[in-house]
């Protein structure tokens, strides 16, 4: 097992303590340290950096800041969770959504690979044209009906170590739930006509109605993964029930 010590390291640009919490943050982004972590103590980070623990404490304030971290009186500091929003829709793990109502699940990898990302990709990922992410497909069923088409651009710059990733027994949502936390999620919804390539499938008619649910999640200002959920109309329902 990897020694935190060996995974720690700083690069030398900028201030001593946005060099300690970018050391950190490429743990958590990584996925190495993922949600419910324990981060090593200040007096360990400060030995390790041999700096003050006023600088350590900066860095965990500003990842804390940033939702990344949270830090408990006595007990330390953890990976956060990610927290549900408050918005209209939850993020829901298919993998786990669809047993839960009494369904069988399957799940199909469709493809999965390294490509460049096209302008318009780009833009939602607020990358260059032409920034490497990985592409990934697959297909979710229910009681062996496909309910969700799965089509998602992964950030390689903020989790590198997904293009060795096989998707083949876990869908990229699960895995991306585990592995690495989000500050904020943004949902776009829309309607689609099935063409034939969707129809086919989805195994709907040639324009049957589909439901599109485009999802964009951060880490502060790096949008983590883009993901593109395509649902028969008639197999799939959102429901939210929420407060003012």
């Amino acid at each position: 097992m990897t020694n935190w010590r060996d995974q720690l390291q700083l690069d030398g640009e900028g201030p001593v303590y946005d060099q300690i919490r970018q050391a950190i943050l490429a743990r958590i982004r990584s996925g190495s340290w993922p949600p419910g972590y324990r981060l090593p103590s200040e007096a360990d980070l400060c030995d390790h950096f041999g700096t003050a623990r006023m600088t350590v404490s900066r860095a965990l304030r500003a990842l804390t800041e940033d939702g990344l971290v949270i830090r408990k009186r006595r007990a330390g500091s953890f990976v956060a969770q990610p927290a549900a929003p408050a918005a209209l829709l939850k993020i829901i793990d298919m993998a786990s959504a669809i047993p839960a109502r009494g369904q069988s699940y399957d799940y199909e990898c469709l493809s999965s690979g390294t490509i460049p990302a096209s302008k318009e990709t780009a833009r939602l990922m607020r990358l260059r044209p032409g920034a490497r992410v990985q592409h990934v497909r697959c297909l979710h069923s229910a009681d062996a009906k496909p309910v969700e088409l799965e089509e998602r651009w992964i950030n390689l710059a903020l989790l590198p170590d997904v293009a060795q990733t096989d998707f083949t027994q876990e869908g990229p949502g699960s895995w991306l739930l585990r592995k690495t936390p989000w500050t904020e999620a943004e949902h776009t919804v829309s309607a689609i006509n099935a063409d034939r390539a969707l129809a086919a499938c989805l195994g709907v008619d040639l324009g049957a109605a589909c439901l599109v649910l485009e999802r964009r999640t951060f880490q502060g200002d790096d949008v983590v993964t883009l993901a593109r959920l395509t649902h028969p109309g008639d197999r799939h329902v959102m429901s939210e029930r929420f407060v003012p």
